[in-house]
């Protein structure tokens, strides 16, 4: 006999003593007064809305002010109210539309798929749409299409009205530039706030960079508002202060998500002259854009961001700061505390054939007169290393370890090629000759490190061997041969060079 097999289908119920946990999501996308006011509208009426329902409890009322609703990431209250769905703690959302939810027809579907997975529904009071009774999505996706674009073409329209007051001369600025305020439609200088702005220009005419200047302005001007590098910057760059304008810098593009972005050239901008009182004269603005532009140069100078080949290589003598190179066509290196410091420094500036030449010098010293400064301290740093060590030197065993294993290698090559072995055996003995090297090499890399004296010795031997390989004089600049054998070199305050040769060794060099 046949078995029946009866299907019961899951019906979702509740008795009369079950209680929703329900939630609600407001949102308006303006910080205007009537959206406020609105806003404020929506979160009252769901409070009392819930409250008044015997068979719902409110767990908390999820609300996003001023934010759009094209992109869910930022929208921080409903990324809280997707994770208190996720966690269990709701049951059901009240939202009075779609346009409310989102105007992201992507983000509204999947928004939407991740409640009903963890058991919530969402019913759209306006739009008569609850997702707890939803057979399809079809009317959900038709409705937030609609709702995206509206989005765009609102964002299109507000770009379009903001052109044409730009083009016909009725634009007003939402955003007014510190040392100014508006009156009407008209910027007004503040004279306190102007003074400020002077001075930070008068100081980075001086040299001063933005750093210094951000000291000294946190140091000796009080104001209201907090003085970072960046709006040091911002006031450096902002046309406003001589008097123009420049307008439709950034824009926002008509596609989702509505992200402003800078203007390169995608859409026309607006310059306008002597649209506002001047702070600084114009020549001022000017100088400062050129002494800008030249130190943003010296990061792009020999192609894609190189920097200057002694970047790093110099440091003052008295204060300890690396030079940099200035920003002009001499190719000038100054102390960096010059700028970056209130503190004068008054090491001299030198350029960079100066330190070309006197490496040069160095050189063809060190190189005429090797015995007695790299040879001879070689010699004796190692016969009094041994003595201390009462002649149990670790790495002259291993020296002597390495020479002979290299001996050995050279043999059997030799053997090989004469026919006295074969390439198999070669190459076993070759394999376990170069394992057995590399461990000692290794072991004396450790020794070494651990060993300041013994790395003298060894960066000294290195500077010897570079010197086997140049000859007896060099007339030429080599930055191969520089990083090779130098370590710094130090600018004296009386004009004259010390060059740190690795291994310790300092020579110095008189203008």
């Amino acid at each position: 006999m046949a078995k029946e097999v009866q299907v019961i289908r899951a019906t979702k119920f509740l008795d009369d003593e079950d209680v929703i946990r329900v939630g609600a999501y407001c949102r308006v996308s303006s910080d205007s007064t009537d959206q406020i006011n609105s806003f404020l509208a929506q979160v009252q009426y769901y409070s009392d809305y819930i409250r008044t329902n015997e068979r719902m409890r409110l767990v908390d009322i999820y609300a996003d002010e001023g934010i759009t609703g094209t992109e869910m990431k930022k929208r921080e209250e409903f990324m809280r109210m997707l994770k208190d769905a996720k966690n269990g703690k709701l049951d059901r959302i009240l939202v009075k539309s779609i346009f409310r939810f989102a105007r992201n027809s992507l983000d509204c579907i999947e928004a939407i798929r991740e409640l009903k997975n963890n058991g919530v529904s969402v019913y759209f009071e306006n739009d008569k749409i609850d997702t707890d009774k939803m057979n399809s999505e079809m009317m959900l996706y038709i409705k937030s299409a609609f709702a995206q674009s509206e989005a765009l073409n609102c964002s299109r329209r507000m770009a379009t009205s903001v052109r044409m007051k730009i083009e016909d001369g009725t634009y007003c600025p939402s955003n007014v530039p510190y040392g100014y305020k508006l009156e009407g439609r008209e910027l007004i200088i503040v004279p306190e706030e102007a003074e400020k702005i002077k001075i930070i220009f008068r100081l980075y005419l001086s040299g001063m960079g933005t750093t210094a200047i951000l000291k000294y302005m946190q140091l000796h001007e009080d104001t209201d508002i907090i003085w970072t590098r960046g709006r040091i910057q911002y006031i450096l760059k902002n046309e406003r202060y001589c008097g123009d304008c420049m307008l439709h810098k950034t824009y926002v593009p008509n596609v989702l998500p509505l992200r402003r972005k800078k203007n390169r050239g995608e859409e026309d901008r607006y310059f306008i002259e002597n649209a506002n009182p001047a702070i600084i004269s114009r020549e001022d603005f000017q100088a400062a854009k050129r002494i800008m532009e030249s130190r943003r140069d010296i990061f792009l100078k020999d192609g894609g961001g190189a920097k200057p080949f002694f970047t790093g290589k110099i440091r003052c003598r008295k204060c300890g700061w690396i030079f940099h190179l200035k920003c002009d066509e001499t190719e000038t290196w100054c102390c960096t505390k010059r700028g970056k410091s209130l503190d004068v420094c008054h090491a001299p500036k030198v350029k960079t054939e100066e330190f070309e030449n006197a490496f040069m010098r160095v050189f063809n010293v060190l190189q005429a007169n090797r015995k007695k400064l790299i040879d001879d301290p070689i010699n004796l740093l190692s016969s009094l290393k041994v003595k201390c060590n009462l002649g149990n030197n670790e790495l002259a065993e291993i020296d002597g370890d390495i020479a002979t294993l290299s001996i050995q290698n050279r043999a059997y090559a030799e053997m090989l090629s004469v026919g006295n072995i074969d390439q198999v055996t070669y190459s076993e003995k070759s394999d376990r000759i170069k394992k057995k090297l590399t461990e000692l090499r290794s072991r004396r890399l450790k020794l070494l490190s651990a060993d300041e004296e013994e790395r003298c010795i060894e960066e000294l031997r290195m500077i010897a061997r570079v010197l086997d390989k140049q000859p007896q004089a060099i007339t030429e600049f080599s930055p191969e041969l520089y990083d090779e054998i130098m370590d710094v070199i130090y600018v004296e305050q009386d004009g004259s060079f010390t060059f740190k040769l690795k291994g310790g060794l300092e020579l110095r060099v008189r203008q």
